[in-house]
């Protein structure tokens, strides 16, 4: 009986979903199906009309003589690689405070969401600002201090606007990574490092063996969507740098981008954009994965 109460149960939930669920395939199906078809297309703009031939695999062929792309996949694996680390890192030593007693200050949590709720381009527009190398305050303030004797440039150089680029980014990533690390470290039962405490274990012993393998699966997902969002890199890049100084943060949404919307060759900027689109949908299956429930110890 209740096997068949839970079986309509689950068919009216179906048809209560079916809708929503129409029309969201319809939204997303479409481009993606739209934008395989182009990258396997040269489509040019040429007289205000899209002359479309088909050419098969030749764009991603493409890919490996192309050394622009190959330059904007190295500026892409740094940024990404770093970023990771970065806001992971950061993240969990920031979630370890404001897990102390003396850190659950629900002020400090407001004020550790502000980068995270700016709009992406007003965040991109602040840093502008902030790095001008006319006015900026990043200038004004370390000349003040006596760190450096004139203004610098601190987006002349490509290595220089590439690291500038990913601080912002960092800054901005921080906070979402931090109450995703706290929200694990709130789950980790205080008994077991009172247990630990009482056995000799000292705060390294007990962080390591107790703290983070409870927290693995938040460090997992933090990486996995860290690394999505690094692919996903735009905003700032459009404001700040628009790809340069010398191609230097040119990463592969961005030329993507550029090569689609600047050269008007739009069959390459979307095999460019399926690559990215298969890399981050490889990267959500691991997400989904790691969000499955696991088994329980004994369970059948």
């Amino acid at each position: 009986m209740a096997t068949t109460f839970e079986k309509r149960r689950q068919k009216v939930g179906v048809v209560l979903i079916a809708p929503a669920m129409i029309v969201i395939a319809g939204i997303l199906g479409y481009p993606i199906v739209r934008s395989a078809l182009l990258a396997l297309q040269d489509v040019k703009l040429r007289a205000g009309k899209l002359d479309q031939v088909w050419v098969g695999l030749a764009n991603f062929r493409q890919m490996f003589s192309d050394q622009g792309l190959q330059h904007a996949a190295l500026n892409t694996l740094y940024f990404s690689a770093m970023e990771v680390i970065l806001v992971v890192g950061i993240g969990l030593g920031v979630a370890l405070l404001l897990n102390q007693p003396q850190g659950r200050s629900g002020f400090l949590k407001i004020l550790l969401v502000v980068p995270w709720a700016i709009a992406p381009v007003a965040n991109a527009v602040l840093w502008k600002w902030i790095l001008n190398s006319n006015y900026g305050v990043l200038n004004a303030l370390l000349k003040t201090i006596g760190l450096i004797d004139s203004y610098q440039v601190w987006l002349g150089t490509p290595f220089s606007a590439l690291n500038f680029l990913l601080l912002v980014d960092v800054w901005k990533s921080i906070p979402f990574v931090t109450l995703l690390m706290l929200a694990g470290l709130q789950r980790v039962p205080g008994a077991l490092h009172k247990a630990a405490y009482m056995d000799g274990a000292n705060s390294f012993q007990s962080f390591r063996y107790i703290t983070l393998p409870a927290i693995k699966d938040a460090i997992g997902i933090a990486v996995i969507l860290q690394t999505i969002w690094s692919l996903r890199v735009f905003d700032i890049i459009f404001v700040l740098t628009r790809g340069g100084p010398a191609d230097g943060t040119v990463l592969l949404n961005f030329l993507a981008y550029r090569v689609t919307f600047n050269f008007l060759d739009i069959g390459y900027g979307a095999a460019i954009a399926n690559v990215i689109f298969i890399l981050t949908f490889m990267l959500a299956i691991g997400y989904l994965w790691l969000l499955k429930p696991k088994p329980t110890a004994g369970a059948k």
